[in-house]
């Protein structure tokens, strides 16, 4: 185990507790977008939603997983307990974050379908792409099992959990290929066709296209470039991860702090993915502010109920009508009346 200094383990202690409040920011965020999904059923019936849902999954567990792994180290460690389950922790937190880089190559072939094969019905199905996330799953987690089976998670030597460490090169080289170079070059590969298919219609007078679908063309295209600027900016965020890599090949030992400063640019990264999510999806957007804005109408609605009531009954006019009693009918006068004879 790698003995701290007190001040490096003074500002190991300041990061993982920025790092668990960080965490636990992105939590709630992705958990309020799922709910939103929930409650909107009808919404789960559009493709493009659906896989926007998966992503916040994907990005909710990741979340999840990093927060309690967060939480083991700084308290006693339970994670290392059990060897074992220490590295299926860590292999849950590869496949999860592995899960949302992948699931944007989904949402790409989704806009691809949509522009270039818009006339095979069959390709933008429900069921087909319910198919391809659970295939996308599967991936996810075959691809990240052979680093388990051979063994290359071992219990950090300068934190309470276990992963894969940065000095073992080619097992980084592996993640670093399967996480994220191969869910980049098949985004931008996409991106790259469907700017040229519709560059190309544009210049060929003699292919008519309904207008909607050029607009839908037009739509999705500049969801595919936030798509690959979100992907590029989040790869560049993970940059300091290559940099500690470097130094442990280097050196031959981690730097103290290094997966404290990677997880807390991992939870920035969260945040930030949520906010685009929201910021490029215009109906989920809606959602959230019609929701937002129920919210605060019921509360300033039991406000102001909670306001009236003591008013009225304090107010002397309310107060005197409700309590008027009306007169009592003088009996004699009512005998007498009775016993006048007609």
């Amino acid at each position: 185990m790698y003995k701290y200094s007190r001040r490096t383990a003074n500002i190991a202690t300041i990061i993982g507790v920025i790092n668990w409040c960080l965490n636990f920011t992105a939590l709630l965020l992705f958990v309020a977008i799922i709910i939103i999904g929930i409650k909107h059923r009808r919404d789960l019936r559009d493709i493009s939603l659906v896989l926007t849902y998966n992503t916040c999954f994907a990005a909710l567990l990741t979340c999840l997983v990093s927060a309690v792994m967060t939480t083991s180290n700084l308290s006693n460690g339970f994670l290392t307990f059990n060897f074992t389950f220490c590295c299926v922790w860590g292999l849950l937190y590869d496949i999860f974050q592995c899960s949302i880089y992948h699931s944007y190559y989904l949402q790409a072939f989704y806009r691809l379908c949509r522009v270039v094969f818009y006339k095979k019905k069959s390709l933008v199905s429900y069921s087909f792409f319910i198919m391809l996330i659970i295939g996308q799953w599967s991936f996810s987690i075959i691809i990240l099992l052979p680093p388990f089976f051979l063994k290359w998670y071992v219990r950090l030597p300068t934190d309470q959990y276990c992963l894969v460490p940065y000095t073992h090169a080619m097992a980084e080289m592996y993640h670093i290929l399967v996480l994220q170079m191969i869910p980049l070059v098949f985004i931008t590969s996409t991106y790259i066709w469907i700017t040229v298919f519709v560059r190309y219609l544009s210049r060929t007078p003699s292919i008519v296209l309904a207008t909607n679908q050029r607009q839908r063309n037009i739509r999705d295209l500049t969801v595919i470039k936030r798509i690959v600027i979100l992907i590029s900016i989040l790869i560049a965020l993970r940059f300091p991860s290559i940099i500690f890599m470097i130094y442990a090949v280097v050196v031959g030992q981690l730097y103290p702090l290094t997966f404290g400063i990677v997880g807390l640019i991992t939870s920035v990264c969260m945040i930030f993915m949520g906010i685009m999510i929201v910021y490029i999806t215009p109906h989920l957007l809606n959602n959230l502010c019609i929701f937002f804005t129920f919210r605060h109408n019921q509360v300033n609605i039991q406000r102001v109920t909670q306001q009236q009531i003591p008013q009225n009954m304090t107010d002397p006019t309310v107060a005197g009508r409700n309590l008027e009693v009306p007169p009592k009918q003088n009996k004699s006068s009512t005998t007498r009346n009775q016993n006048t004879p007609v």
